[in-house]
């Protein structure tokens, strides 16, 4: 079921914020399983929140069906689902209509056994790739003023470093973006010893702060870590010394540090032309409790034959929202081919995770 799942929903275009068309397919598919489905709108981005039964032990199944653009490059349509010697190409197979398929494909098999006493629910958004305010963020509020209970959340994300389900994410680094700007002067080429060229000054204090090694990492988290990610000084005139130039980083960061302590840690670095502007992103947090961890991978040891490893690596995702109300993990596919070109995600991986969600539904139940 899941490979007709998967074939149907590459079909639709969803690059980010675009979910309607998918949205409608899954609240369609889930409505025939017996779920009662609510389309929530918010701006540009469409949700979903589907529920089936009204028990307080309430597991969800949440993710995201919008895509990052294809690019160029591609072998195949990245939005005909293709089968090459059990590779299936398109965008979203990985990352992550793949593993999306896998597990309303075994939420459907789950409820054909006719379970009592259980609920299911389902949460998708289509604005994850921009981690916009408009999608989980808001489905959290909307869940909150209904006082509607989640005991469990299984986000469907593709982080597993090696192979399906032989890796639970329980929680993530903190996200920190920063800006510098450096002010010099405006001038000829051949002034510039005279006026000093801070662009010089610039890419010296540039690289000086990509290799700061913040700390040696923490118990749950492994080292902050710097990464540049953009320079410009918009200037495609060879004699002449721009009076601006800007750089841009983001900086994952552990329990070390608090958004503060880094803030404050960074501006007193920079020397007197440069300035700097912080956007803060998520704190770093573990999503769940020692009892739901275990749960979760005594399911998946018993589905595969593979106690999982538990950690934090990877990036952000919608467990920043989720974990305000819920306990929360990440299973799923390996993360090496999300985003890529040609991205691919084997049909074994699919069945081990199909396997995976569908033992931890049984398990749930009892």
């Amino acid at each position: 079921m899941y490979l007709k799942l998967l074939e149907d929903l590459v079909s639709f275009e969803t690059v980010t914020p675009e979910g309607s068309s998918a949205i409608n397919y899954c609240s369609s598919f889930l409505e025939k399983l017996g779920f009662t489905c609510w389309k929530l709108q918010f701006g540009n981005v469409a949700n979903l929140y589907a529920k089936y039964g009204d028990f307080e032990k309430n597991l969800c199944f949440a993710g995201h069906i919008d895509v990052v653009p294809p690019m160029e490059g591609w072998n195949t349509n990245p939005f005909i689902l293709t089968n090459r010697d059990g590779k299936l190409y398109g965008r979203g197979t990985n990352d992550m209509k793949g593993p999306l398929s896998s597990a309303l494909s075994a939420i459907a098999k789950f409820l054909n056994t006719n379970p009592r006493g259980v609920s299911i629910s389902v949460l998708l958004t289509s604005d994850e790739e921009i981690m916009g305010e408009d999608g989980t963020n808001r489905v959290v509020e909307w869940l909150l003023s209904r006082n509607e209970k989640i005991k469990g959340c299984i986000l469907c994300e593709s982080c597993s470093p090696s192979r399906s389900g032989e890796y639970i994410k329980i929680g993530c680094r903190g996200s920190l973006n920063v800006d510098f700007t450096s002010m010099g002067a405006q001038c000829h080429v051949v002034n510039g010893k005279q006026y000093g060229n801070h662009l010089h000054g610039f890419v010296a204090f540039l690289s000086q702060f990509s290799n700061t090694a913040l700390d040696a990492g923490s118990a749950n988290f492994s080292p902050s870590d710097i990464e540049m990610t953009s320079v410009d000084v918009d200037n495609d005139t060879r004699n002449v010394i721009p009076g601006i130039a800007t750089a841009k980083f983001n900086i994952r960061f552990n329990d070390n540090w608090s958004f503060d302590t880094l803030e404050d840690f960074i501006t007193k670095k920079l020397p007197q032309n440069i300035s700097v502007k912080f956007k803060r992103f998520s704190a770093p947090f573990i999503g769940a409790g020692d009892e739901f961890i275990k749960f979760c991978s005594s399911a998946v040891t018993k589905a595969i034959g593979v106690v999982p490893e538990c950690g934090t690596y990877g990036g952000n995702s919608d467990a920043v929202s989720l974990h305000r109300i819920t306990d929360v993990v990440e299973i799923g596919t390996p993360i090496s081919n999300a985003h890529i070109v040609n991205e691919w995600c084997s049909i074994e991986e699919l069945q081990v995770l199909e396997t995976v969600y569908y033992e931890l539904l049984s398990a749930w139940l009892n």
